[in-house]
């Protein structure tokens, strides 16, 4: 984060206040009297007078970047109904070239009324978001004068400018702006559903009042994305207690099997229906395969739910002899505090391991082709359980372009053979990563890899490639990725 006095020197360069046009302005749209258009203009806050209305540090500011804003997005409503923009798909409108104001648009040529503006954001030329309007209640909605929404009052005839206070968007958690990301990301189209129930001491079951919180990664010092959102319950009129499913929208994922998201799922007193509780939590980590087979296969499936039970397996209340808030019953390690995304497990530590290696492989040549292994998962990822021959599959015609070996010696080292198809064929470029298992589960921290983006040539038929993991004690299973480009090379006279 940058110091607050060169936050400052951009707010000397960003801060404006902005006046009506002319009507005559250029390419003004046709306008009828009896409706009236609306324009926007954003201003950036001077931070200097109101830091005092906030708590927050100075060095938790937002950093600003000196981009030149092109277009907004913006949610206008009248009373709860979206009328230009919706939440999951802003309306854009450009700004006027060289200004930040915003350009005359049909859509916002409006019947009189009274409006709101729900969401302002402004991006750069490359569709970034560089300043975010905050929200009433928002952590940073204490820097600004006027926070969302904003009430607008429009009159027949009338052309309205309304001006917008914005602070600059660093790319953080985009709650402190008050704002859920899906609203800024609008390629969103996964949603995840949770249902709960708790028994009690008697072994009496109840519908659940809970809350949960959502991060990024695979912990809870990933990107907020919810927290402590609190499912609806309530009484039917006959007497009955009822809590409803919470489904909530979350970003998609490239890779099916990561674990990208992690929640925590807190139990809740609910006075009502079974009273005081202790306030066990739960908690566990999704995948984007997790989240697809909660729907059906066509739009007559119903969708199912996370369904998580305070409960043992025999109705008793939980019991966590280790205290980290994983029960017992799906606990693999009762004993040991552990973490969700390791079964209820501690977690493998290993220092002084240097980071896996990565190198973009970028356009192939003619005649050179990507290969991987046999059966691997979207991750590249395969589960090893014994010493094995695995083909390596060429990626575009399926067909095996050569055989990868590996084995685990009595010394708990991993030998891998990497050998190509054909005599004439050669490996220009390889990656390989061994990854330990941890309770049946690929370690993310526990991994070596050996990296080679441009293997020496060699007249005749290239050997095979041999590399020896053991930085690590390894035992079976392991989880393997290999990847290679390998080129064809045709004899003369073919």
């Amino acid at each position: 984060m940058k110091t607050f006095s060169l936050f400052l020197a951009y707010l000397s360069v960003f801060t404006l206040i902005f006046t009506s046009c002319s009507k005559d302005e250029s390419g003004s749209i046709n306008s009828d009297p009896e409706k009236a258009t609306v324009s926007f203009g954003a201003i950036v806050n001077d931070l200097v007078t109101n830091s005092a209305a906030s708590k927050q540090s100075m060095g938790d500011l937002p950093d600003c970047s000196d981009d030149t804003p092109a277009y907004v997005r913006i949610v206008l409503m009248q009373g709860d109904e979206e009328v230009v923009g919706t939440s999951t798909s802003p309306h854009r409108v450009d700004l006027v070239a060289g200004e930040i104001f915003t350009v005359e648009d049909a859509e916002l040529e409006l019947e009189p009324g009274n409006y709101t503006l729900e969401h302002f954001s402004v991006y750069n030329s490359d569709d970034e978001v560089i300043w975010l309007a905050p929200r009433a209640g928002s952590n940073l909605g204490a820097y600004v004068n006027t926070t969302l929404p904003i009430a607008i009052d429009l009159r027949a005839g009338v052309k309205k400018y309304v001006d917008v206070p914005v602070l600059c968007f660093d790319n953080r958690e985009v709650n402190q702006y008050g704002y859920l990301f899906f609203e800024l990301d609008t390629n969103v189209a996964l949603t995840y559903c949770f249902f709960a129930n708790y028994c009690n001491d008697d072994g009496m079951h109840y519908p659940a009042r809970y809350s949960i919180s959502i991060w990024s990664g695979n912990n809870a010092n990933g990107v907020a994305i919810y927290t402590n959102e609190t499912n609806f319950t309530g009484q039917h009129n006959n007497g009955d207690y009822y809590a409803t499913p919470l489904c909530l929208a979350l970003p998609d994922n490239d890779d099916l099997d990561e674990e990208y998201l992690y929640y925590e799922m807190t139990l809740l007193d609910w006075d009502e229906n079974y009273g005081d509780v202790e306030q066990v939590m739960m908690s566990g980590t999704i995948t984007k395969r997790e989240i697809l087979a909660n729907f059906g296969d066509s739009e007559e499936d119903n969708v199912e739910y996370e369904h998580v039970r305070f409960c043992g397996d025999d109705g008793e209340p939980l019991n966590d002899t280790d205290g980290d808030n994983i029960p017992d019953y799906l606990d693999q390690c009762p004993e040991e505090a552990g973490s969700a995304s390791n079964n209820g497990c501690p977690a493998k530590t290993c220092p002084g391991l240097p980071a896996v290696c990565n190198f973009n492989m970028g356009t192939l040549p003619a005649d050179c082709y990507l290969t991987v292994l046999e059966g691997a998962n979207e991750g590249g990822y395969v589960k090893i359980e014994s010493a094995a021959d695995i083909d390596l599959i060429q990626t575009i015609i399926g067909e095996e372009w050569g055989k990868v070996n590996v084995m685990i010696s009595e010394s708990g080292s991993v030998m891998i053979s990497i050998d190509g198809g054909l005599p004439t064929d050669r490996i220009k470029s390889y990656q390989v990563i061994v990854a330990l298992s941890e309770h049946d589960n690929m370690s993310y921290s526990c991994r070596e890899s050996q990296c080679n983006a441009f293997v020496e040539d060699v007249a005749g038929d290239q050997p095979a490639i041999e590399l020896t993991f053991d930085g690590l004690s390894y035992a079976y299973p392991i989880y393997l990725q290999v990847s290679t480009v390998t080129c064809e090379a045709f004899e003369e006279g073919e």
